[in-house]
Parts: structure tokens; C-alpha cells; sequence
């Protein structure tokens, strides 16, 4: 069990130990479902706590995920990560970008840093990967539209092309992880992701919360 909700930056300042803390994200609204009504991510931030600790520091939102054409392969680096996560809550960033090649998610209208900016009171995030009746793939935060959700396969570089579409995923794609299929005749691709509280301290040094998972999207052949 992590010893401290949210992340534990030290910095010295006239001598005296100053600890600055992120809050994590602790709400989701649901796990996403194969169900095309239910397939997006949606969860509500802890921009309040965040504002009301660390005014000065934090900054806002991130959102990391990665592509998996085996939900075994994908459910394994969950529990991986959940668990590194929990032991070492200060350096799940590292881990999940370093370890588990995890990608910094994109939109057409927020390429900069960080994805979300942050709030003085928490808001609900919704993220469509994929279109849904008349909904089409987008990102909101509250009523405030992000534009459409891309994939970054070019370090933090946006493009276009780069969208959630099965036709468009491949094999050695740079947010992709690839092993045998689940099922060769009904083929599905996983977009699993979580979202962390990003800020940075007095000499300009990151600082991450500790990860939240937010399920993963499903992607029909």
C-alpha cells in the first residue's frame, strides 16, 4: 500500500524541507465497455485538492496510454504497473513511460504540456476514442471541447494521421505492443491508459501523481 497519496517532491529552501504533493485522480464515472454506448473513458479530476495544496506547483493533467492487439499482454502490464504504482507511487512516471513505453496522449487542439491545464474546482474529462451514432471521436473537459484525441507515435509530434483506427495500428508502431491475437476471427485492439496530476517545482523539475488507471477503449476490426 502506497505510504502517501500523491506525489512527494522535496525541495530545500532556506534550509527547511518543503514537501510539495499531487493529488492523484481518485474517481472514474466507469470501467469502459465493449458496449459502443460505453466505450470512452470518463472520470473527474482533483483539481480542487491540487489547487487548494500546491497552488504554485501544480499544473494540471496528463494522460498516457498504449495499444494492445492481446487483452492477456494488456492485463498483464496492468497489474504490473498497478503494483509498481502502489509500491513505488514517486516513480510510477518513469516507470510506465520507461519500462512500459507508455505514450503521452495528443489532440488537435492541445499538443502542448500539460494535455489538461489545470482548475481551481474538479471537472468531468471525457475522452471518445472511436465514433459512436452521431458522437465523434473527441475530448472534452466539462462543456470545453480539446478537439479529437490522436495517437503520438512521433515524440509529441501531432499529426493527423496518427488516429485510433483499426486500419491504422500496426505491428511495430512505436504505442503499439503486438503478440498473437486473442482471436483471429473476431480481432480487437485494447487502448488501455491512465491519467496522472502533472506539475513542477520553484527550479522548473517535473512532478507526477501517482498513476490512476482509467480502463482500456476497444477497437473493432
Amino acid at each position: 500500500m502506497a505510504a502517501i497519496t500523491g506525489l512527494l517532491a522535496l525541495i530545500f529552501s532556506c534550509g527547511l524541507d518543503v514537501f510539495i504533493y499531487l493529488h492523484p485522480v481518485t474517481y472514474r464515472d466507469f470501467v469502459p465497455s465493449p458496449d459502443p454506448l460505453f466505450n470512452y473513458f470518463s472520470f473527474l479530476t482533483s483539481d480542487s485538492r491540487n489547487h487548494n495544496d500546491a497552488a504554485d506547483y501544480f499544473k494540471g493533467f496528463e494522460i498516457y496510454y498504449r495499444i494492445y492487439n492481446n487483452s492477456g499482454t494488456a492485463a498483464t502490464d496492468r497489474s504490473q504497473i498497478n503494483q509498481y504504482n502502489e509500491d513505488n507511487p514517486y516513480l510510477a512516471y518513469n516507470y510506465i513511460i520507461n519500462t512500459k513505453n507508455y505514450r503521452r496522449l495528443l489532440t488537435s487542439e492541445r499538443t502542448s504540456t500539460p494535455l489538461i491545464t489545470g482548475a481551481t474546482t474538479n471537472r468531468q474529462v471525457t475522452v471518445r476514442l472511436v465514433p459512436y451514432v452521431d458522437e465523434v471521436p473527441s475530448m472534452y473537459v466539462d462543456t470545453t471541447y480539446l478537439g479529437v484525441p490522436r495517437r503520438n507515435v512521433d515524440d509529441g509530434i501531432y499529426s493527423d494521421a496518427a488516429i485510433f483506427d483499426f486500419e491504422e495500428i500496426n505491428d511495430g508502431d512505436s504505442d503499439v505492443s503486438w503478440s498473437t491475437w486473442n482471436d483471429t476471427n473476431n480481432k480487437q485492439l485494447y487502448v488501455q491508459a491512465y491519467v496522472l496530476a502533472y506539475g513542477y517545482d520553484e527550479s522548473y523539475k517535473q512532478l507526477y501523481s501517482e498513476l490512476f488507471y482509467l480502463g482500456f477503449i476497444t477497437l473493432e476490426e
